[in-house]
């Protein structure tokens, strides 16, 4: 949520999806945080991306209250989650096996 908080902040906005450089800084910022934080995961790796992308919903709600729109703004998050779990879910998939193949059992 820290990472979203600054976004907010930084780019003035209540909603992270709503800064100008979202799209080009923010959201892939969080897929690379997603791999790293997905590579080092020992079990379930693709809950990072999950979790990461979610948690822009309490941002949202405490920079600008519950809404009439956010139940759209929980939806678009579920959307925005895929990729960047699919990017956690492959980082877990190749940590796991460069640390199986570096130490085998």
């Amino acid at each position: 949520m820290c990472f979203w908080l600054v976004v907010s902040i930084v780019a003035g906005t209540p909603e992270p999806w709503d800064a100008e450089s979202y799209w080009t800084v923010a959201y892939p910022i969080s897929g690379l945080l997603a791999a790293i934080i997905g590579f080092r995961s020992e079990h379930r790796g693709w809950l990072v991306g999950i979790i990461l992308t979610q948690a822009q919903f309490p941002v949202m709600l405490t920079l600008a209250g519950l809404g009439p729109m956010s139940a759209f703004g929980l939806a678009l998050l579920a959307a925005l989650a895929i990729p960047v779990t699919i990017v956690s879910a492959a980082a877990s998939w190749i940590g796991r096996r460069r640390r199986q193949d570096r130490y085998p059992p």
